[in-house]
Order: structure tokens, then sequence, then C-alpha cells
């Protein structure tokens, strides 16, 4: 078990929202979302894929808003396992992160206030290498491609999508 993994464990506990009544419930959307202005805590991943590219995945819990936690956390972690078919958990990225690589370093942050989803969470996707900073994800199921919030079903997909549309160009721009 990654040290990643303990720390969520823990932190599930220590904020109560792995309780009985927590493992019987759907995910369905909370009672009350979280505001930019409620004390929040970033819980993030680090990966690599076979040819070393690496990425940063984050998401946000909230420590008074247990209910809203447990679905953040549900969101985070059937991203992390749809990743998993390409990309493996490794601590280590957490230590070359900073240092400039002839790989891809991508980042997707979820539930961010600075997709600026209308009054919810959304996520932004980056990579560095393709000429563009972090992009809001846009809703696929929309006509007019607003931000896609979290609570949005297809979110999953659309965060997918915008990933490897950022993932592609990138490596396309990586010095050789």
């Amino acid at each position: 078990m990654s040290r990643a993994t303990r720390l969520l464990i823990v932190l599930l506990i220590a904020l109560g929202a792995f309780d009985a009544s927590a493992q019987t419930k759907k995910a369905a959307a909370p009672a009350r979302p979280p505001t930019d202005k409620d004390q929040s805590i970033s819980v993030v991943a680090y990966m690599r894929d076979a040819a070393k590219n690496e990425l940063l995945v984050e998401t946000k819990i909230w420590p008074g808003n247990p209910e809203y936690t447990t679905v953040a956390l549900q969101r985070y972690f059937a991203l992390l396992s749809a990743l998993g078919t390409t990309y493996r958990l490794d601590d280590g990225v957490a230590y070359t992160w900073q240092t400039k690589n002839k790989v891809t370093k991508c980042s997707i942050y979820l539930e961010s206030w600075e997709a600026s989803a209308k009054g919810a969470t959304g996520s932004v996707v980056g990579c560095e290498a393709n000429g563009v900073s972090n992009i809001a994800v846009t809703s696929s199921s929309d006509p007019k491609h607003g931000v896609s919030p979290s609570s949005d079903p297809k979110h999953q997909s659309d965060v997918l999508e915008l990933f490897k549309k950022q993932l592609e160009r990138a490596k396309a721009n990586v010095p050789k």
C-alpha cells in the first residue's frame, strides 16, 4: 500500500467520513456543497507511465463537510482507477516534479474553484511544454461547451478527454 493510500485512509477515519452510514450511501449529490471559503485539504497522488511521463492528480476534501468529502474522494479514486491502465502511483515523482526532464509533466486538479464552474467546483488540466497553462474542463454534453461542474455525471470522461488532448500536444513539444 502506497504512502498516499495510507494517508487517505487515515484522513477518512479522522474526518469521520468512513462510518457505517457513509458506506451504505451511493454517490449522490451531497446536501450542502462546499464554498470556496470553506477550509479544505489538498490530497495529491503522483503517477508515472512506462515512458517516465509524470502526472500529478489532486483533489480537495473538506473536514467540515464529510458528506461532500466522501463524494469528492469517490470521484478522485474513480479517476485514479481510470488512469491506472496507463499510469502507476509513484511517490518518487514528488521528488522529481520540479526538475526539467525530457518527459511530459501533466496535472489534473479536481474539485477546483479555479475552473469557475458557477458556484460549484470543476477541474483544470495542464501539461508543461504545450504552450498553454491549466485549462478548465468543459462539458461535452453542453452545446455551449461551458465549464463542466464536478457533479456532472460525464465529468470524469470530460476530464480524461481534455487530459488526452493536452498530453498529446505536450508530447509533440517535449525537447528531444
